[in-house]
């Protein structure tokens, strides 16, 4: 993916978090009403970018959870298993 887009989507994921997305669907949204093909097609690369880097996050962070589940003791009310 081009670096532009790259660093629009990381801005956009600063800027306004999780509904980063939204905020990308709209421009690629006014670029359709505008008939605007070179923007539109701008606008998809960075959605796309976007949801690409949450699913990485998300999946990391299950990944973590994971690794911490599997490293703990299981306990129950008379003791330990």
């Amino acid at each position: 993916m081009p670096a532009r887009v790259e660093e629009l989507a990381r801005a956009l994921i600063e800027q306004h978090g999780t509904p980063a997305a939204h905020a990308a669907v709209e421009r690629l949204n006014h670029s359709i009403d505008e008939r605007d093909q070179p923007a539109r097609d701008f606008w998809a690369q960075v959605v796309h970018a976007i949801h690409e880097y949450q699913r990485s996050v998300a999946s990391q962070k299950r990944a973590g959870r994971t690794a911490r589940r599997a490293g703990q003791k299981l306990t129950v009310p008379n003791g330990s298993i």
